[in-house]
């Protein structure tokens, strides 16, 4: 705000801030030049870089032409999709081959082998398992593939045994809350290892402490300060060396060496046990175990109300997936046991101790061209570029026929066509795009009072118009886009050296740079020579001018877009704008910014100078008052 004193016109009576106002609308015209001729550069900078991204689009198609993958496409068929159903990529060759499937691939299985009999309450395991509200079945074991999970009867239900299972985090890792806090008790968290758990990347998260497993033998990082950064923990295990070959030592030595995490104690309680427990009762004191990395968990479990049956089953398929679940109570009550051995199984279970079910996955086993395959883990089966999807077993021969997919190939070619007219038509209108001089844009505030807002927005319109029309950079890419379809490929090997030997010349209108295409000529080219318009496009050469057409426009559209960035800047969230139009733009904002340091330089003269009229008026209107007075007087 002015430092000035301000005085208007108590004793003039003329209205010294309109007067002001209006000198200053005068003065401030030359910063309204300057602002409208900030405005046209930021306006072209916009539709520079609004071309740029269009440039960009085009680009990554084009960069799609000059893959000889995408002229190398495959189609295969199978004559019993309800057996088999086939895709091929580029590696294929056209022929003819035959599958027999003699053994699909399948995941390792256990289900309840009869109605487990629910109540059909299923809030709590005690309310759906037996009717009698006075039974409690207590805290109940349910252990599969070396993980287990403690589930209480009288608070979680069968889905939540569902969501445990499926939610677990590590295989061979136990993680159970043996006592919930409250009030009045404290939290006691069991952490459980086992030999099979131990690999790289297991993390073990337990309040303010991480502890994490690396193999210095065989690591996937290079020092042990590089795994522990990584693996963001606080202490890291070499699992490699002899003190740390089984889980249970490494339990020890967690208690024996490392300070229990804050609020919390922990004690080894069992062989590879970890036991946490808070220091203070209440759920908000509770100090809590998290386990992450590790081998993968696969078990998953589902419950089928309908059908009244647990089922488990690996995530994968293969021989190398096992399920075993111990034979205990609640297993016993699952149906998924009777006490008296495996119910159903298709593992070799003499590897497994007494009181252990087990089942386990299978491979596919396929003949494909009379040969024997028999190692694939899923029914999904790919060889020499074709993918065989299995659906079921056949007794027969089944008869897959690989061709080129010259309807993909045709595709990609119009689909590059399209593009290209578009954003050449885009530049187009930019050129062609009338100009209105006039139209000048901000308006002032008075040339604002004047219009109504339908009439400022149809100002804008046109003031916003043409800002590249006739533009040289735009004129100097078409112009090299126009070249680069029309020129011819030299040392063509197989016949195609340019676009119009497949049908594809430029419009009547040769000067857009447009593109036509005549269809059968088109299809006909692909069909008699895939290879001819694969080269045509995608030949690679040293020397620019012995390219083919998209590795040329490529190089183009490359040098295109570049140039605009030069003069228009990038994505428009650089920190400093280096650019031509950028450097103006900045510029201006600096003459703007004296101006109106000038103009308020300005208008505090006239003040001054209104001031001190005023101050005069008033002293000559004193003195005249006193004069009058002595006159009275006399």
């Amino acid at each position: 705000m002015s430092s000035i004193m301000r005085i208007s016109g108590l004793a003039s009576g003329m209205d010294i801030d309109q007067m002001v106002s209006d000198l200053m609308k005068a003065q401030r015209m030359k910063v309204n030049s300057i602002e409208q001729n900030k405005q046209i550069l930021e306006w072209q900078q916009e539709d520079y870089r609004n071309i740029n991204t269009d440039l960009r689009s085009l680009r990554d198609v084009v960069a799609d032409m000059r893959l000889q993958s995408t002229f190398l496409a495959h189609k295969a068929t199978s004559s019993n999709q309800s057996i088999v159903t086939v895709s091929a990529n580029s590696a294929a060759i056209d022929g003819t081959h035959t599958i027999k499937v003699d053994q699909l691939a399948k995941a390792a299985s256990i289900t309840s082998f009869s109605k487990i009999g629910s109540t059909g309450n299923y809030a709590t395991l005690n309310d759906q398992l037996d009717s009698d509200p006075e039974t409690d079945y207590g805290v109940l074991d349910f252990e599969i593939n070396g993980v287990v999970f403690k589930m209480d009867a009288q608070i979680d239900s069968i889905y939540g045994l569902v969501n445990r299972i499926n939610n677990h985090s590590a295989a061979g890792v136990s993680l159970n809350t043996t006592q919930r806090a409250s009030d009045s008790t404290a939290q006691v968290q069991e952490l459980k290892l086992t030999d099979d758990a131990l690999t790289e990347g297991l993390t073990i998260t337990v309040g303010d402490k991480k502890i994490a497993l690396w193999n210095r033998a065989n690591s996937a990082y290079e020092s042990e300060t590089l795994a522990k950064e990584a693996l963001g923990a606080d202490y890291l295990y070499d699992i490699s060396g002899v003190n740390f070959d089984t889980a249970d030592k490494i339990v020890q030595d967690i208690v024996d060496n490392q300070a229990a995490p804050t609020g919390a104690l922990w004690e080894r309680t069992g062989t590879g046990v970890l036991t946490i427990t808070s220091d203070e009762v209440g759920a908000a004191n509770a100090v809590s175990a998290t386990v992450s990395g590790g081998q993968k968990w696969n078990v998953r479990a589902s419950y089928d109300a309908t059908v009244d049956r647990f089922f488990l089953t690996t995530s994968e398929t293969g021989d190398d997936q096992q399920l075993k679940l111990v034979d205990n109570e609640l297993s016993r009550l699952l149906k998924l046991t009777n006490g008296n051995g495996n119910i159903d199984t298709s593992a070799d279970v003499s590897d497994f101790p007494s009181g252990v079910i087990a089942s386990g996955g299978q491979n596919a086993h396929v003949v494909i061209d009379d040969l024997s395959y028999t190692e694939y883990t899923s029914n999904q089966v790919t060889l020499n570029g074709v993918t065989y999807n299995l659906h079921d077993t056949s007794a027969t021969n089944i008869t897959v026929t690989v061709q080129r997919d010259t309807d993909s190939i045709y595709n990609a070619v119009v689909n590059f066509i399209e593009k290209y007219n578009e954003i050449v038509g885009t530049v187009e209108d930019k050129l062609s795009e009338k100009r209105y001089r006039d139209y000048k844009y901000p308006l002032s505030d008075v040339e604002r009072e004047k219009l109504t807002d339908k009439q400022i927005d149809q100002w804008i319109e046109k003031a916003r118009s043409g800002m590249l029309r006739n533009d040289q950079t735009l004129s100097t890419f078409r112009n090299k886009f126009r070249t680069t379809m029309s020129a011819a490929v030299p040392g063509a090997t197989n016949g195609i050296n340019s676009l119009a030997a497949v049908g594809i010349t430029t419009t009547i209108d040769y000067w857009s740079a447009k593109l036509e295409y005549k269809e059968d000529a088109l299809r006909k080219a692909i069909e008699s020579n895939p290879q001819g318009v694969m080269e045509m496009f995608t030949k690679q050469a040293d020397d620019y001018n012995d390219k083919g057409i998209a590795q040329r426009l490529y190089d183009d559209l490359t040098g295109a877009i570049n140039t605009i960035i030069d003069k228009a800047g990038g994505s428009g969230f650089e920190v400093a704008d280096n650019s031509v139009l950028g450097k103006r733009i900045g510029d201006y904002e600096d003459d703007i910014k004296d101006w109106e340091d000038r103009l308020k330089m300005m208008e505090d003269r006239y003040y001054r100078q209104f001031t001190a009229m005023e101050k005069a008026i008033n002293q000559m209107n004193q003195q005249s008052a006193w004069l009058m007075q002595q006159f009275g007087t006399g």
